[in-house]
């Protein structure tokens, strides 16, 4: 294996180790308890950012590392995963807009029925951002970006299956009243009959908004291929950075006053 690519593949591992391992059972509640739910949550985006920041310093210095899967794809497989890749990006921003009002939500008691981007899949960020992930991998012309894109999609992988774990626990009955009525799978509830559309759901409008952001992250594509890719992992650790930042001084003010 290319040195370069090794290191690249390290600190994907660095990023998602960390990330899975205090995000979900049985670290997550032991930490939390002993930190302070703000405090942890500071904790867990610092290490996430650190763990993209290095991420994004070995794509830097990765030369490319070589040809990837996307260099020997056809044009029309290419633009085929960029279209899924897009569609994901939307539902993924689509899933964050409603991430305040559904049962993941930090410090989010109780669980209300399914509503809105819910209604299509109860992971939408994570099966949204995913599916964007993985399209990039395959079509990546050069492999060390393949490998972190490849990353990425694992992490929102493994933590699909584990917030649904780590849901169950904190929800209890209400939550598997919440599961039987969604899916993981975008849109299947609805094939089943186990859900249905309304006006009051307003998908239509949140699609629209989030396929203005995914347009704007798209106008900007010249820029995230710099320094192969580097610049979009950075984007995501500034990101968790300023996540920590915001709890730590939450938690500053709270003690203060």
């Amino acid at each position: 294996m290319d040195e370069h690519l090794l290191w690249v593949l390290l600190a994907g591992f660095a990023f998602a180790g960390p990330h899975l391992l205090l995000g979900f059972p049985p670290l997550r509640p032991r930490v939390a308890a002993a930190l302070g739910e703000q405090r942890f949550v500071a904790l867990f985006a610092l290490v996430a950012a650190i763990g993209l920041a290095s991420l994004a310093l070995a794509l830097a210095c990765s030369g490319g590392a070589g040809p990837g899967l996307g260099s020997r794809l056809p044009a029309t497989a290419r633009w085929a995963l960029l279209l899924l890749g897009v569609a994901g990006l939307v539902l993924a921003f689509a899933a964050l807009n409603a991430y305040p009002r559904s049962p993941a939500a930090l410090f989010r008691h109780g669980v209300a029925a399914p509503r809105g981007i819910e209604k299509l899949t109860r992971h939408g960020f994570f099966v949204g951002f995913g599916t964007f992930a993985s399209t990039h991998a395959l079509f990546a012309r050069e492999a060390a970006p393949g490998v972190a894109f490849a990353v990425l999609a694992a992490v929102c992988a493994v933590g699909a299956l584990f917030q649904d774990r780590k849901l169950s626990k904190r929800h209890g009955s209400s939550w598997f009243d919440y599961q039987r009525q969604t899916s993981v799978l975008p849109g299947l509830a609805l094939l089943q009959g186990r859900t249905r559309l309304g006006p009051e759901d307003r998908i239509g409008a949140a699609l629209l908004r989030a396929s203005v952001a995914t347009a704007l992250i798209a106008a900007m594509h010249p820029l995230w291929t710099l320094a192969h890719g580097a610049p979009f992992i950075a984007v995501l650790a500034a990101g968790g950075a300023g996540i920590s930042i915001r709890r730590l001084g939450q938690t500053t003010g709270k003690a203060r006053g």
